[in-house]
């Protein structure tokens, strides 16, 4: 399938994916000082093992957002005159569809956590 979009269409969006990733590597980074506060208190064992579930999940996503963001670039790349960089993985960065399916599954995902996250604080803490 071709891309319809125009190129400064295609920055555009580019460009809002890496500031939206950057925002979640900074929420990330908040939520884990919030589990370190929990976690250096003198809490129930049942909290402190959602504080390790917590702080699992967090350090996936951040690994997530690393990945979404190496892509997202790799991709701009792509999409330039320069030329082209050999990627050494499998995850597809050439094709606008998938890259766009794979943040929209980045955002969802990222929702869930935050959302269980937040529930979690509200209602164990």
């Amino acid at each position: 399938m071709e891309i319809t979009t125009q190129p400064e269409d295609l920055i555009h969006q580019i460009d809002s994916w890496k500031e939206e990733v950057n925002e979640v590597r900074e929420e990330v980074k908040l939520m884990r000082e919030r589990l370190e506060q929990i976690a250096l208190s003198v809490a129930p064992e049942e909290v402190m093992k959602s504080v390790e579930h917590f702080e699992n999940r967090l350090l996936r996503q951040r690994e997530v957002a690393d990945e979404m963001f190496h892509d997202i670039k790799q991709f701009a790349k792509s999409q330039s005159d320069q030329p082209q960089t050999v990627i050494h993985d499998d995850r597809p960065v050439c094709d606008y569809e998938t890259l766009q399916r794979r943040m929209e599954i980045f955002q969802k995902l990222f929702v869930e956590l935050k959302e269980d996250f937040n529930h979690f604080m509200m209602n164990e803490v």
